[in-house]
């Protein structure tokens, strides 16, 4: 293997762009396939952690992404029905910034993914919009893509980025059908100056009781409020990742909860609130087969009771540069230094994050008051930049 090989990407979300730029930055020949026909603005606010900023920055993209929201300064826990703080946690992102380069924001993901794109090399030569993949097959010197629309392709090596129900995953690795939770989660992005009143102190706050969880942040300088509502709900198994749903539907769910949750619900526009299912997998013993390895949520899918789930793709992405340029002549040693710096703590916070939920939504009101960054500080202070592959 050397530089001059071509490796594909399947997939142009959040983690499949990182990749491709890290790989690009170490002078790698990457092309990218994405089955949406453009790269429009899609979902809404995400979390990237000072782990995850660490990799923007050393990008060379931390300006940028600096620019492109404030640092969260408090967070913490909202009783679901009086309004009244349970937890708060003041953030230093100051100190944060200075001591480990980066510090905790929420952003739009259409933003952060605009970023990335533009800063690709050469974006229209690199990313083939309208490939959704159909069928994947390798030999011993190579992989075939096939797409739904017609057209196929070869690549020397190839890194699934294709998410939670892979094709890539369900082609070649030995591995279950995704599960159902049992948890259902809506999206909505609300404008800030159609709910004047609500209060956004802490800035990211939590509201939970036994069987349902609210969260919501501000996004674009404060002038949106994301939110993401998920209760316990048996009967809905939708597998589409981004379904409309009406507006009224949320607000029943949460009926009798605080005025600041119900006139953010209410104040949804109609095409911006969306419904999935929350589904998850059982972890991988391995991530790569020959020529293919497995990335992000392909690998390690995240429900979102942690909010890691694009910082560890992020990761995943700095990661496997690092292990290529380190090993640019043997895939399969560079496979495998991923693998062993990554599988361990990727498989951990999957469990970690499917497991918070039980907290978020614990029987007894006194453990439902855990600030939403407890215990996170020593995953978010990983360096995926410097830590020895």
């Amino acid at each position: 293997m050397t530089k001059n090989i071509k490796i594909g990407i399947v997939g142009a979300g959040v983690g499949g762009l990182t990749t491709a730029i890290a790989l690009q930055q170490k002078g790698f020949r990457v092309v990218v396939y994405e089955q949406s026909s453009e790269l429009g603005e899609i979902g809404a606010g995400l979390t990237i952690s000072i782990n995850a900023g660490r990799v923007l920055a050393a990008l060379g993209l931390g300006q940028q992404f600096c620019a492109m929201d404030a640092a969260t300064p408090h967070l913490g826990a909202v009783d679901y029905e009086t309004g009244e703080r349970l937890s708060y946690e003041l953030r230093d992102h100051a100190g944060n910034q200075s001591q480990f380069g980066a510090a905790t924001r929420q952003v739009h993901r259409a933003d952060l993914h605009n970023l990335l794109a533009d800063n690709l090399h050469d974006k229209n030569a690199t990313i083939f919009l309208d490939h959704r993949l159909s069928e994947i097959t390798q030999s011993h010197d190579q992989v075939s893509l096939k797409f739904k629309n017609g057209k196929s392709d070869q690549c020397d090596y190839v890194i699934a980025c294709d998410g939670l129900k892979s094709i890539v995953r369900q082609q070649l690795f030995s591995s279950k059908p995704a599960e159902f939770t049992g948890f259902v989660a809506w999206r909505g992005l609300v404008n800030r100056d159609h709910v004047p009143d609500v209060s956004l102190d802490p800035h990211f706050a939590t509201y939970s009781s036994q069987s349902k969880l609210f969260t919501r942040y501000p996004v674009r300088h404060g002038s949106l409020v994301n939110y993401v509502a998920i209760a316990r709900k048996l009967d809905f198994r939708s597998e589409r990742w981004n379904e409309p749903a009406e507006v009224q539907e949320v607000a029943a769910q949460f009926s009798g909860w605080h005025e600041d949750v119900t006139k953010i619900i209410l104040a949804t526009p109609r095409d911006k609130c969306n419904r999935w299912a929350l589904y998850t997998r059982e972890p991988l013993n391995t991530w790569h087969k020959d020529r293919v390895v497995l990335l992000g949520d392909a690998a390690h899918p995240m429900t979102p009771f942690y909010g890691m789930g694009a910082a560890m793709a992020i990761e995943d992405g700095m990661i496997i540069s690092r292990c290529l340029e380190a090993e640019p002549n043997d895939w399969q040693a560079a496979m495998g230094r991923y693998q062993q710096a990554r599988l361990e703590r990727c498989n951990n916070m999957q469990q970690i994050s499917l497991a918070r939920a039980n907290d978020y939504m614990h029987p007894d009101k006194k453990s439902r008051a855990l600030a939403p960054g407890a215990g996170m500080a020593p995953s978010t202070e990983y360096d995926p930049v410097t830590i020895p592959i």
